[in-house]
């Protein structure tokens, strides 16, 4: 019977030695004194059991990191007095300094008065799955935030999709418009950055996807921001995003247009419009590749290719005070200066054979082309509005022609006189159009019989233009 026993003993030493971790016993005390650790106490720990034991060179207890001991002796304790089986997961400081996660079962053992006088279980190391399940967790966020980036440029594409662009491909006869070709094919290639000059309606747009479509960057998206479509206050979310709480009503983090267009082309129509305050952002980003998002101190770095348009003299901006030099030299390393129609007329009655062609298809109607005098009087009238002034008046020639050839008629635009004295700038155009809606509301800016409403506008972007043409209310 004795050797049994002995043998039976021998198997459990045998076994409780060779466990991936350590059988203990302690007291139910402040340290958690350990009256038996197995002999895998050196492994987990880097103590001997002995160390351990009757708290001779460490307390158990000691070894917890601070930040998990009070947070699993609670739970420890909830389950204890429930006469449960606890598990509960913590770190522990090693005799070398190393930090490592152990996972511990156990339950208490109470004497015959019936109180937990001793625990008794069993710990073993799962760093290694702690380390797995952090990685897990970091991918998983990466995977969320591609996610998320991609649906942002899904829904970007979706809307660029919806724009119906003033023209799909460039038509031109001219030398003076195929030497701007020759320039995009020159700059399409590199990464330098593009200024495309030129008045209202020449087409600056379309360049820009020209020189995006031949270049490198052709496979990732083109952004496109118009820097005077939105009041300044959402410019900045627009361009550089910004994160959730950032200012009133941002309930969500936003991916701005920059960091869309990572590894593609951002175009930047109307960039003379852009407020001072965001212009040294932009330049930084142009500097630097590196930009932070609104309520957020982190930066991020992108790679991203510039092209900027305007209608505006951005020398004389400058002198102004409107716009930052430095930005007007960054922007300016390959400038391209679309001419206006009025200088290539020689364009126009292929301009005009594609528009009545695209037109009709549009319409339903089945006319084939213009007649020699419709030609004839469109090349004499100098385009202020340039080509999409020229497509918005065949577009209506379109819905007028009764018959399979389009006629001379009320719809061709004639000058009165010189363009120079009858056609005023459009800044001028706009400061006349918006006096007479806020006269015609009493100067009432907002609100349902406000100006802005009239004008099909917001509130805030009404403001901004009144400031930006000097428009005030008379005393």
């Amino acid at each position: 019977m004795i050797k049994k026993f002995t043998e039976s003993e021998r198997k459990f030493a045998t076994l409780i030695s060779n466990l991936p971790g350590i059988a203990y016993r302690c007291r139910n005390d402040a340290h958690w004194t350990m009256e038996f650790v197995s002999k895998g106490c050196r492994a987990l720990t880097g103590y001997e059991a002995g160390d351990l034991v009757e708290n001779r060179v460490m307390a158990f207890n000691s070894l917890i990191l601070p930040a998990d001991r009070l947070k699993i002796r609670e739970k420890i304790e909830i389950q204890m007095a429930r006469d449960a089986h606890f598990e509960v997961v913590y770190r522990i400081k090693k005799s070398d300094g190393q930090i490592v996660w152990l996972w511990e079962r156990g339950k208490g053992i109470p004497n015959a008065a019936g109180e937990v006088t001793a625990i008794e279980g069993f710990i073993t190391d799962i760093t290694e799955m702690k380390e797995a399940e952090r990685k897990l967790i970091e991918k998983d966020k990466a995977l969320e935030k591609l996610k998320n980036q991609l649906e942002e440029e899904t829904i970007y594409l979706r809307q660029e999709i919806k724009v119906h662009s003033n023209f799909e491909e460039i038509i031109c006869h001219s030398d003076l418009f195929k030497n701007v070709l020759m320039q995009i094919e020159q700059v399409a290639s590199t990464d330098s950055t593009v200024l495309i000059q030129g008045e209202t309606g020449t087409g600056k747009e379309l360049i820009a996807r020209a020189i995006h479509n031949n270049s490198n960057r052709s496979h990732r998206s083109l952004v496109t921001i118009n820097c005077a479509a939105l009041p300044p206050e959402l410019i900045e979310s627009e361009l550089f995003g910004h994160t959730r709480g950032a200012f009133t009503g941002a309930y969500n983090d936003k991916t701005g247009k920059f960091q869309l267009a990572d590894k593609g082309t951002i175009f930047l129509d109307e960039i003379g419009e852009l407020p001072i305050n965001l212009q040294a952002k932009i330049l930084r980003v142009l500097q630097e590749s590196e930009f932070e998002k609104l309520g957020s101190s982190k930066t991020i770095k992108t790679n991203v290719r510039v092209i900027a348009a305007t209608n505006r003299n951005l020398e004389k901006a400058i002198q102004q005070h409107d716009f930052r030099s430095d930005l007007y030299y960054r922007l300016n390393v390959f400038p391209i200066y679309v001419p206006p129609l009025r200088d290539r007329k020689e364009d126009i009655p292929l301009l005009v054979h594609y528009f009545v062609k695209k037109y009709s298809a549009k319409t339903g109607r089945k006319i084939r082309q213009a007649s020699k005098k419709v030609l004839q009087e469109l090349q004499a009238y100098d385009w202020p509005g340039n080509v999409r002034e020229l497509e918005n008046i065949i577009e209506r020639a379109i819905v007028l022609c009764r018959g399979d050839r389009l006629t001379a008629g009320p719809w061709i635009p004639h000058h009165s006189g010189p363009v120079n004295k009858t056609i005023c700038t459009l800044a001028e155009n706009e400061k006349q159009h918006i006096l007479k809606a806020l006269q015609a509301t009493g100067w009432q800016v907002g609100g349902k019989r406000g100006a802005a409403q009239l004008l099909g506008i917001k509130r805030t972007t009404l403001q901004h233009r009144m400031k930006k043409l000097g428009i005030r209310k008379p005393e």
